[in-house]
């Protein structure tokens, strides 16, 4: 206890300048009022350093302050603000669509850092390496850069070099997020119910994975495959003997931005058909493989010559088990044909929990929601919306979605954006009914019903084989009063504490009883010896003894009637 203690203070001194710099930007775009930040810089000294906030900043919504503050503050709280804008289970309509806008925008690091990056990552001079390399990055983030450059066979490669010195900056990051997360959690009780610290250890887990660029090119490999002789889409290939942690190269793709239509007409490209083709492409992602790019904004992608979709970008991937799958595809049918009993058994399935506590309650809500949402064209169902609401449907009926889930919901809502910015008449969840009932007939199957049949058959013979030992274990442990049974319980949502209650009420009901028993027994046998000192003959111990044991028993008495009866 006390060396964590002192190890909090020593990490805490070496992140006051970090400290400092956080509470000045904050401070700069007017959140002194909501975090206190007055007191905070008279702590570490920062008063002198800090601009008062501007009118121009104040006059801005709260939500677009915050955007503003996150780009400002740097790599680590750029991707947590994107990686808030994909949980909507956590945030509001307006901060949703401030935080989708947030950009990398962090200035270029020298090309002469990125030249050393690379030569030490390879282990060979960029000569020997490459037959050429342009100096001007072509793209920038807060994570990396990107190079165009030609291998000595002069195939044209991109060339991503992590950023130097991030390592050191996004652990600093990161263990001040944790530090303000467990304040959160502590000291504000409408946040705690929202495990803060949770959603950080989520976002730190998934940030360290995209810093790592040979899981990016492993998840560009596995997507290569997964739409191998697919004629709509384009997967870089990965150059793995050129490929390390801080460095990856794949195939240059050059084409039209995906979100200038003009300029995709000029090249003799249907906007209409590659809406659909883009449809169709995050459909099969979703249902037909799970596994899928989990950010497919305009920047990540580009429409080369004939149509093809080009994707760049694979440190940020979403996966969905069978399963899930399933359920979410029975939920795309439920939209589709406005069935609302459909929709809720799939909401149901995909939640944590799988049952709602009030499920009348909530059938009402989503018949609700149906008649609301579903009662109206396909072509006039945004997507991003109903999602949404659903959300809230859910976190009314206190029920959770996995994570997957609300990469999957922003993965969808950024595609149908693209698609309908080509096609304002795209139906988008028409062509998604396809893919879902797909899914769903597959389920039933010959040789989904057959390959089940065997997994059952094996687990049962598997079973059969065990259970014999296992019976013998549990009888003997059961003999010798060694067995422990574990309860988990899952009824209320206070816990324990109404099973502890009723508990004691019937303990203390007992206690009762018995102890009225006693003082009538005992008083009748006071009075039966005749101790005195008596009363008109009467024992007077006695007679107290009876008035405080027929007290007793008609307060118990009444206890029972009041709380139901026996």
């Amino acid at each position: 206890m006390i060396w964590d203690t002192l190890r909090s203070a020593v990490d805490f001194a070496a992140h006051m300048p970090r400290y400092r710099e956080i509470l000045r930007v904050l401070f700069k775009y007017g959140f002194a009022d909501v975090l206190k930040l007055v007191v905070l810089q008279r702590l570490l000294g920062t008063e002198a350093n800090v601009s008062p906030p501007t009118k121009m900043d104040l006059e801005n919504p709260i939500s677009v302050r915050l955007r503003l503050a996150l780009e400002e503050l740097g790599p680590t709280f750029i991707k947590f603000g994107q990686m808030l804008s994909s949980r909507r289970d956590l945030i509001t309509d307006d901060y949703y669509e401030e935080l989708c806008k947030l950009q990398d925008s962090v200035p270029p690091f020298p090309t002469q850092e990125a030249r050393d990056i690379i030569e030490t990552e390879l282990g060979a001079s960029i000569e020997k390496l490459f037959f050429g390399f342009d100096d001007q990055p072509i793209a920038g983030a807060s994570i990396a850069q990107v190079y165009h450059a030609r291998l000595l066979d002069e195939t044209e490669v991109a060339v991503k070099v992590q950023r130097p010195d991030l390592l050191k900056l996004i652990e600093q990051d990161t263990a001040i997020l944790m530090d303000f997360s467990s304040f959160l959690e502590r000291h504000v009780a409408e946040i705690a119910g929202l495990n803060p610290r949770g959603i950080v250890q989520e976002f730190i887990a998934a940030l360290y994975k995209e810093m790592d660029f040979k899981n990016e090119a492993s998840n560009a490999e596995r997507f290569r495959e997964q739409f191998d002789g697919n004629p709509n889409i384009i997967v870089p290939r990965i150059y793995r003997h050129l490929t390390t942690s801080k460095v990856v190269v794949m195939d240059f793709l050059k084409g039209a931005r995906v979100n200038r239509v003009s300029q995709l007409r000029r090249l003799d490209i249907d906007p209409v058909i590659l809406s659909e083709n883009i449809t169709g492409l995050i459909y099969e992602m979703i249902f037909t493989h799970g596994f899928f790019h989990g950010d497919p904004h305009p920047g990540n992608m580009t429409v080369m010559e004939g149509g093809a979709v080009g994707l760049y970008d694979y440190g940020m991937m979403g996966t969905l088990s069978v399963t899930f799958r399933e359920s979410v595809a029975t939920l795309i049918l439920g939209l589709g044909e406005k069935d609302y009993r459909l929709t809720m058994r799939a909401i149901l399935e995909m939640s944590e929990e799988g049952v709602a506590q009030d499920s009348e309650k909530m059938l009402l809500e989503v018949e609700s929601f149906s008649e609301e949402h579903l009662n109206r064209p396909l072509r006039e169902l945004n997507l991003s919306h109903v999602f949404n609401r659903l959300l809230a449907l859910l976190r009314h009926n206190h029920l959770r979605m996995k994570s997957s889930f609300y990469m999957g919901i922003k993965a969808l809502a950024q595609v149908q954006n693209i698609g309908i910015l080509l096609n304002p008449d795209l139906n988008f969840i028409l062509l998604g009914e396809p893919y879902a009932t797909r899914i769903l007939r597959n389920r039933l199957s010959v040789g989904a019903i057959w390959k089940l049949t065997w997994r059952l058959l094996d687990e049962s013979v598997d079973f059969l084989k065990k259970f014999p030992h296992d019976f013998q274990r549990f009888y003997e442990n059961l003999k010798r009063g060694k067995y422990s049974i574990p309860l988990e319980h899952k009824i209320d949502p206070k816990g324990f504490e109404p099973l502890r209650e009723t508990l004691d009420s019937i303990a203390n009901r007992l206690v009762n009883a018995i102890l009225t028993a006693s003082v009538l027994i005992c008083s009748s046998i006071i009075a039966l010896a005749h101790i005195p000192p008596l009363l008109h003959g009467v024992s007077l111990p006695g007679m107290i003894g009876w008035c405080f044991g027929v007290y007793m028993c008609l307060r118990l008495i009444f206890s029972i009637w009041r709380h139901g009866g026996l």
